[in-house]
């Protein structure tokens, strides 16, 4: 099943809280917005994803890179929703799940829709009534209508921006987004062709009330998703994960120990008759400074279940440097395992222990003493993929270097 994100506006009501940057960029939890979408729809299985980009489209592509294929809408100022939903149909390809940009929400929320049989529409029954949010009508758990318009006592709740929908749903709502368009209505909603083939097509409407998810348009909108909606994912992922983690911790480093061996030896052998050189062409993971008080350096910040991707031209040896972070400050050892993967395929899982640095910080974490595992790159240009599979910390901090020769 594929996954849609509509991302061509500028989201210019939030005035200059993003500063100029494009909505899906804007942090939530220090990594941007779309990333916390893609993980969602990883997590639940779909893929591969799609972005219709428009304002800061090459902002998008740098931060997101190859994780998503993108459609170009270059008349994001005078368009819509709609008009970015048309533009990706030769793009797909059958079932889909397509969201608007601007909503962070709790996998869960993907996870009920994907539980219902045929298409599938998410709203919240306890809100829905203010004039800015796209309110839903809903009749014997069916979509009846969704606009901005309905009467108050008609609604039944507010879209969330998630639907799930059949490859002939698509179909269906590509047609009549064509005819809205050929009518003169590129500015309109995705809402108004759903609205239409709802009316002789059943669209499942699910109510997540109780789930954590909130949509950005104002400033007010971010602090909520800020101060509360994204604290209460978290708490709902850390508890539904937690009688797990210590068996896949446990999984993940007997794997790691047996893929790795050999390259713990190479870790501990003298490094210095080898020149190395820094790698900045990093995507996928954002760049952040460390500092010991006397100088900062930059490394790149992942958190569990995000990666870090780069071009290699091989022959050569990619070298990996990795640091925990410690949120804790009562924890003094923390094990994470990362992932590597060549082109899309796996070629190990290491199992990193340290303890935390006496001097170097990250705002208000404590940083590990670095560790670092060395990747043999065979020749031609490939794809390096580093995943933070699983962590009993916080997150963690990488930097990559090429072996350029020798001293």
């Amino acid at each position: 099943m594929q996954g849609l994100i509509l991302a061509a506006g500028r989201g210019s009501r939030l005035g200059d809280k993003n500063g100029g940057t494009c909505k899906c960029l804007i942090e939530v939890g220090r990594k941007p917005l779309v990333e916390h979408q893609i993980e969602a729809l990883a997590r639940c299985g779909v893929g591969p994803v799609g972005m219709v980009v428009g304002y800061g489209a090459d902002d998008v592509q740098e931060m997101v890179g190859i994780r998503a294929e993108y459609i170009r809408n270059p008349r994001w100022s005078v368009t819509n929703s709609l008009y970015s939903f048309w533009l990706a149909r030769d793009w797909i390809q059958g079932d889909l799940v397509v969201l608007n940009c601007d909503v962070l929400f709790s996998p869960r929320i993907v996870e009920r829709l994907l539980e219902v049989e045929g298409d599938a529409l998410a709203y919240d029954s306890s809100s829905g009534e203010r004039r800015e949010e796209m309110s839903v009508k809903v009749v014997d758990g069916r979509l009846a209508e969704m606009s901005k318009t309905i009467p108050t006592e008609e609604v039944s709740g507010e879209n969330v921006g998630i639907l799930r929908l059949t490859d002939e749903t698509v179909r269906l709502i590509l047609a009549q987004a064509e005819k809205l368009i050929h009518a003169g209505r590129e500015t309109d909603w995705l809402g108004s062709a759903v609205s239409e083939v709802a009316r002789t097509r059943p669209i499942r409407a699910v109510d997540i009330h109780g789930l954590p998810w909130g949509e950005i348009d104002f400033p007010a909108d971010l602090a909520k998703v800020r101060k509360t909606v994204w604290p209460a994912i978290r708490r709902a992922e850390r508890s539904a994960r937690a009688p797990f983690r210590i068996a896949r911790m446990a999984a993940l480093a007997l794997v790691a120990t047996l893929f790795t061996f050999a390259s713990y030896r190479a870790w501990l052998a003298p490094q210095n008759e080898t020149v190395w050189e820094e790698s900045e062409a990093v995507t996928g993971a954002q760049a952040v400074r460390i500092t010991d008080g006397k100088e900062s350096r930059k490394w790149w910040l992942l958190w569990e279940a995000a990666s870090a991707t780069l071009s290699v031209e091989g022959p050569t040896k990619l070298r990996v440097n990795a640091r925990p972070l410690f949120l804790d400050e009562s924890v003094e050892r923390a094990h994470f395992v990362l992932e590597v993967l060549i082109d899309g395929r796996k070629v190990g899982l290491y199992s990193l222990f340290q303890v935390p640095s006496d001097t170097w910080r990250y705002e208000r974490w404590k940083v590990g003493k670095r560790d670092r595992l060395d990747v043999e790159i065979p020749t031609g240009t490939h794809v390096v993929t580093t995943t933070l599979a699983a962590t009993d910390g916080s997150g963690c901090l990488l930097r990559f270097a090429l072996l350029v020769g020798e001293l």
